[in-house]
């Protein structure tokens, strides 16, 4: 696997003069891996930094003035330390603001609760005009970017492990999209690295028990268009698993078993998710196996 953190930022270099696009940084262009763009394109990177709430306003700025503007950072650090900023300013007036959030999921676990970014998919959603995007691989990431370089609006790229040694696929998975696997009994939904992990888990299944359980990716988590995503799903499967790193009583697992109760559409929700107690001070490995 590819560092996704390259495949962006190289997607965002390639593009930053014809779209007019800034990068601003809240001290966090190392752990962004912004190197090679602040070398190359020193005049459009910019590091307020340990100032979350000033980042947003300067991209708000600058977006006002028609740039296209990428935040980076720790995702739970700059959501909830500017939140008022993203919600108000940037989100209510549809502002074309490309938050990239970083570590999201369960990676910071030994760092303590406040790096825990466990329940922003929950909090986002909510956010008026704002496309939510969780890539599960790089050729994923960059229609991820295309979509939100198109859309005259901000987005939220939920970037969970992006290091080489991650579970994002580098390719798409071999199946039809346009159609529902012959099987009715279950399918598996999931976000982010969730689908390496839930392949691997149903080519298991599918050896040991004989059993063929389709997996489905999630990229587009905004309400409206995970509404359009998973219709064809409800109601075809007897069950569905909803697997995310997310706490799993707000995630996409709940909306889904929202959307079905609302549809009356028969399918029975499951979650797999973060639980209760939240896990705290572990390593990555030990949180993933809690």
């Amino acid at each position: 696997m590819r560092d996704l953190r390259d495949i962006i930022n190289n997607y965002i270099i390639l593009n930053a003069e014809i779209a007019d696009i800034y990068v601003v940084v809240v001290d966090s262009a190392i752990s962004s891996n912004l190197h090679v763009f602040k070398s190359r394109l020193g005049h459009r990177f910019i590091d307020v930094g340990v100032a979350e709430q000033n980042a947003f306003d300067v991209a708000s700025g600058l977006a006002r003035e028609g740039a296209t503007v990428f935040v980076f950072g720790i995702s739970t650090f700059l959501l909830y330390r500017a939140y008022e900023q993203f919600r108000s300013i940037i989100c209510e007036n549809k502002l074309k603001v490309i938050f990239v959030g970083l570590w999201c999921g369960l990676y910071y676990s030994d760092q303590g609760y406040t790096h825990l970014q466990i329940d922003d998919i929950n909090v986002t959603r909510s956010l008026p005009n704002l496309n939510i995007y969780s890539p599960y691989s790089a050729p994923s990431a960059e229609c991820c970017l295309e979509d939100a370089l198109e859309y005259m609006g901000p987005s939220y790229l939920r970037i969970e492990n992006p290091l080489p040694d991650g579970d994002y696929l580098d390719d798409y998975m071999a199946f039809d999209h346009s159609t529902l696997n012959g099987s009715k009994a279950l399918a598996i939904l999931a976000t982010g690295q969730s689908v390496k992990r839930s392949l691997l888990a149903s080519k298991n299944i599918n050896s040991t028990l004989k059993l063929d359980i389709p997996v489905y990716p999630l990229s587009n988590l905004d309400v409206k268009r995970l509404q359009s995503q998973t219709q064809a799903y409800l109601g075809s499967y007897q069950h569905l698993l909803i697997v995310e790193e997310h706490l799993a009583f707000c995630g996409v697992g709940a909306y889904i078993g929202f959307l079905s109760a609302a549809r009356q559409s028969g399918s029975r929700i499951h979650c797999l998710g973060v639980g209760d107690p939240i896990v705290r001070n572990q390593t990555y490995d030990r949180a993933l196996e809690f």
